[in-house]
């Protein structure tokens, strides 16, 4: 057994974003893996589920600030666990290191925006730089010369002389400024990053869930990647199969096209925006040889109950919520499917949240 922790840091038990730094790593990585047995039990799933996957600590490549200028002063930093408070983080262990060295940068950013109010600064490490993301929340309306109102972009010009570790830098959804456009490869394709995407939490859990997914879909050679959005799997699947990618992201399905508008030697992708939680996918769509889901916390329940009603032989469920997951296997056990698989991989190190990946036939 090891008394080691899984990490240490200063602010540990008053910044939210670290929850079990604290714990030895074997009762850490067990506690994880008792989690998912419980969601799963709790659904009446009995299947086998495999040691977790542990992930380097300082693997972060997408983190959330909340930037705040009260009678207080100014912080930048995470909000403390079931509170408004924002705790201010000078430095954070659990990032990469190459978005940790960008943080002062970010907080003098933040402290400029959150100018009487507050501001949300999504920061994402792409393959080529950091993409930062700015939303300011009650900024005072302010005036150019002539009293013109100056745009979003033009008021925050001025905060970025010094952004110079920056790729991109968006305010308030307009472009602030661009040294070249951020980019995320997956599988050797590059596919342009729209601002404050959706990405997998780190590297190498991205890595390793793309392997379990592989692994799951076997030697199909139609597959439908549902709730797909900028490629994860969808790329590296076009290696080998023809791919329908369907998501309701417009931006995120219009980056992946373009992405793969570059490349040569696949298999090939049709991308379909669809609201897959209202609108899923039935049985006359769904005549693939497997199926890979990956939705938000809330799970996939509409989508399971017509995949449950198809003749699909293989299906791939991936989740970071293992209760949504849980319910969403359920009906697809129901519906004939036998759990043959289920890895747990430790995405989100030092908090109590999980990646699950859970293979089907």
């Amino acid at each position: 057994m090891s008394c080691a922790p899984v990490g240490t840091c200063a602010l540990f038990g008053r910044c939210g974003g670290c929850s079990a730094l604290d714990r030895p790593a074997d009762v850490y990585a067990a506690g994880k893996r008792d989690a998912v047995v419980a969601a799963l039990a709790a659904r009446g799933i009995e299947a086998e589920v495999a040691p977790l996957e542990r992930m380097p600590f300082a693997s972060r490549r997408r983190a959330t600030f909340t930037a705040v200028s009260d009678r207080d002063g100014t912080r930048v930093g995470y909000q403390a666990a079931r509170s408004h408070e924002v705790i201010d983080v000078a430095a954070c262990p659990a990032l990469d290191p190459a978005l940790a060295a960008a943080l002062p940068e970010i907080r003098s950013l933040g402290t400029a925006a959150a100018s009487g109010g507050r501001a949300r600064l999504t920061a994402t490490l792409c393959d080529n730089g950091i993409d930062l993301a700015i939303t300011r929340e009650r900024a005072k309306p302010a005036k150019g010369p002539k009293g013109r109102r100056r745009s979003k972009a033009d008021k925050a010009r001025p905060l970025l002389v010094e952004a110079q570790s920056l790729l991109r830098v968006t305010v308030d959804g307009e472009l602030a400024i661009m040294r070249e456009p951020p980019l995320v490869r997956f599988d050797g394709v590059d596919v342009p990053f729209p601002p404050a995407a959706f990405l997998q939490a780190s590297r190498a859990s991205e890595a390793r869930m793309t392997e379990l997914v592989l692994a799951g879909v076997g030697a199909a050679g139609t597959v439908a990647d549902l709730f797909c959005g900028l490629g994860t799997f969808a790329v590296p699947l076009t290696r080998q199969a023809k791919v329908l990618a369907a998501e309701l992201d417009g931006p995120a399905l219009d980056a992946l096209e373009a992405g793969m508008g570059r490349t040569a030697g696949r298999r090939g992708l049709t991308a379909e925006r669809r609201n897959l939680m209202h609108h899923p996918l039935g049985a006359k769509e769904l005549t693939m040889e497997a199926v890979v889901f990956d939705p938000p916390r809330a799970g996939a329940e509409a989508q399971a109950v017509a995949l449950a009603q198809t003749r699909v032989p293989r299906v791939v469920a991936v989740s970071c919520e293992p209760r949504t997951l849980a319910r969403d296997l359920a009906i697809l056990v129901a519906g004939g499917y036998k759990i043959t698989q289920v890895v747990p991989v430790d995405q989100f190190v030092g908090t109590d949240h999980i990646e699950v990946i859970a293979t089907l036939e």
